[in-house]
């Protein structure tokens, strides 16, 4: 399965939803702390920004503004005169006569160009008309100002007896204890409504339907993004050096970039990025509009999405150079303190560069507790570089452990897996590089060794095959030369040393075939669980006549209870098959043969004692050897195969086999575990 860690779409869907995700996390976050705010705005009976008690508050106070404007300027008004500019003294009223100073038409002033997100159309006790409404051919009269202001979408009028609106909110029964006084006291005439271009409502309306429909929901959606946010940002962490068709940490040129100039480039892009943001925020301030609101929000977007890249591409390779350790080695400090030592440290003995990395770490703890006396945010910066050398630490003996665990694999005789020398650093680096030319060395030896010993195996399979097809017919011939009448006694002679020669010759190459097999592991096994008292008795009948015509007499010694075994009962009745042809063959003459089969903790012990008819001049290892045999006359008959091949089929059935001996006395100890 292809390392997750590595895989291109996993980031890139990672690297896509983590601003997504960030940015529905703010805006549900605002969502909350605006209905959090103007709460009853959004659980009243009527809904739309245009019913709410902000919008109604703020529409009352630009009524109550003009109401304001017309009674500081009756005066004004009565008079019909203007006030020479050099005689204002700057306070707020006479600004506002100044305001005032305004042509007339049809007896129509106007005026009110300070409030500019409403139409307004205001008949003062005296008679007065003022609006704001732009003077046109269709607005040239009262009349015909009311039905422009009726005609809007949003209007709020009052004739002194009544009001009429379309705004849910600005009913009479909603706004009566909420400044209305002050309009019937004013005995003025009143008619207003919203400007098609007010980017305010606008902007507000767009903030009024977002809330109105995230609230609810705005809770679960944040615990949701924020898990994906997580998720995301772990597996980022975990990726980030990771790379398909590369093993280890890798680096890229970003990478190699003194990292106090990739400071100053970040924070110079971040600067210019915020500007940007701060620009365009300024611009809607002054100059509202839709279009201009529209904009602002797809402008901020995209550079919200530039300051991401600008800050994930700063992050990523500051975590990657961490990972790959060479975080220090790009700074332009780094290379400052190694032109400035000129070498003189990497010369240092080990003893002496531990002792002044020690030291280095003192000095700066101490330097950092006592800015944390000062400064106790420090402590946050104490502790992440304890944390760093902590890290290196583990680090430096994670990468010990993976030397030791190699040669424990080396010992084990596991030398297929070598080390990633790219995940080690400074001498250790070294260290796994002899490793692993040591484990191929060793790898390729033994592969040799294997092949010779199949090219062994091989030859003595063909030759063996060679030799049986004459051999066959030299035994096939011989039979029939013995059922022929000979009378002549040589010939007779001759026949038998021929009959026993081919025979010999005959075991000699099953011998052979066989040892090669069990020596090479090339034999199929069938385990089954055996009864070990009923396997000796059996070989035991099988050579009784042969023991009795030597005067050997066989001792056996047996539990009381079953002794089982798993093992393969072909192979291990031709390993006791063996060793009894041996006991046969070597054994004193008139002497004890003893078998003695004993359990002992969860082991199955099958020992068979005798005393040898020659010395034993021979070491046990030599005795084990395949053509060895105990006499050195060889005037027996026999492969010196026999103990091999009893030895290698024992150690195939996951059994032990071994040989002592004590001056005459030959003993042979078959192990294997109990059942």
């Amino acid at each position: 399965m292809k390392d997750i860690k590595k895989s291109n779409i996993l980031k890139a869907i990672c690297y896509t939803l983590v601003p997504i995700l960030v940015l529905v996390i703010i805006l549900n976050a605002l969502s909350l702390m605006i209905f959090a705010t103007y709460e009853e705005d959004f659980s009243g009976p009527y809904k739309g920004y245009q019913n709410t008690e902000r919008f109604a508050n703020d529409y009352l106070s630009q009524i109550t503004r003009a109401i304001y404007i017309v009674e500081n300027e009756k005066e004004y008004i009565k008079s019909n005169s203007k006030i020479k500019v050099e005689e204002l003294d700057g306070s707020q009223n006479d600004m506002a006569t100044l305001e005032m100073d305004s042509k007339r038409k049809n007896n129509i002033q106007y005026n009110f160009y300070s409030i500019r997100r409403y139409d307004i159309l205001l008949i003062s006790p005296e008679g007065d008309i003022i609006t704001n409404v732009e003077q046109t051919t269709k607005t040239d009269t009262v009349e015909e100002i009311k039905q422009y202001i009726s005609s809007k979408q949003y209007y709020w009028k009052y004739d002194l007896k009544s009001i009429d609106t379309n705004i849910e909110g600005l009913q009479y029964e909603e706004i009566a204890y909420r400044g209305f006084e002050e309009i019937q006291e004013s005995g003025c005439e009143i008619y207003t409504a919203l400007k098609e271009y007010n980017a305010d409502f606008y902007a507000y309306g767009l903030i009024y339907d977002f809330v109105s429909s995230t609230y609810v929901s705005a809770p679960s959606i944040i615990a949701i993004a924020v898990s994906l946010l997580m998720i995301c940002l772990i597996y980022i962490f975990i990726s980030i050096g990771h790379k398909d068709g590369k093993d280890g940490i890798y680096t890229n040129g970003l990478d190699k970039i003194p990292y106090e100039i990739l400071i100053a480039i970040v924070g110079v892009l971040f600067t210019i990025e915020v500007c940007v943001i701060a620009g365009t925020l300024e611009v809607i301030a002054n100059r509202a509009s839709k279009l201009l609101i529209n904009g602002g929000i797809t402008i901020g977007i995209i550079m919200g999405f530039i300051i991401y890249i600008t800050l994930a591409v700063y992050g990523v390779t500051t975590i990657r150079r961490l990972k790959a350790h060479v975080f220090l080695k790009n700074t332009l400090i780094y290379h400052f303190m190694k032109f400035m030592l000129g070498g003189l440290f990497t010369n240092l003995s080990k003893t002496v560069k531990l002792a002044v990395e020690y030291g280095g770490f003192l000095v700066a703890s101490v330097i950092l507790i006592m800015m944390t006396l000062s400064n106790p945010i420090m402590i946050l910066f104490l502790l992440a570089f304890w944390y760093y050398i902590f890290k290196k630490m583990l680090d430096r003996m994670n990468e010990m452990n993976k030397i030791r665990e190699k040669i424990a694999s080396m010992y084990r005789g596991d030398i297929e897996k070598p080390l990633k020398e790219d995940e080690l650093y400074g001498e250790l680096r070294q260290v796994a590089k002899e490793l692993n030319d040591i484990s191929g060395g060793l790898s390729n030896a033994l592969e040799e060794a294997m092949k010779s010993e199949r090219l062994k195996t091989e030859l003595i399979t063909n030759v063996s095959h060679d030799i049986k097809t004459p051999l066959t017919s030299i035994i096939n011939y011989v039979d029939l030369m013995k059922q022929e009448e000979i009378q002549d006694p040589k010939i007779q002679e001759y026949l038998q040393v021929l009959d026993s020669k081919s025979q010999r010759l005959k075991k000699l190459t099953e011998d052979l075939v066989e040892a090669s097999k069990a020596s090479s592991g090339n034999i199929k096994l069938t385990m089954e669980n055996l009864n070990v008292k009923e396997l000796i008795k059996q070989v035991r009948g099988e050579f009784e006549d042969r023991f009795s015509k030597k005067g050997l007499e066989i001792i056996e010694t047996f539990p009381e209870e079953e002794v089982t075994i798993e093992a393969d009962s072909r192979y291990l009745y031709r390993v006791m098959e063996n060793m009894y042809v041996n006991i046969s063959k070597y054994a004193l003459e008139n002497s004890r043969v003893y078998v003695d089969v004993t359990k002992s903790k969860g082991k199955v012990q099958i020992a068979l004692k005798n005393i040898s008819k020659d010395k034993l001049n021979i070491s046990v290892d030599e005795l084990i050897e395949r053509f060895v045999r105990g006499d050195e006359s060889r005037t027996n008959e026999g492969s010196g195969l026999g103990i091999s091949i009893a030895k290698s089929l024992t150690e195939l059935q996951k059994g032990s086999f071994n040989i002592y001996l004590d001056g005459d006395l030959f003993k042979v100890v078959i192990e294997f575990e109990q059942k």
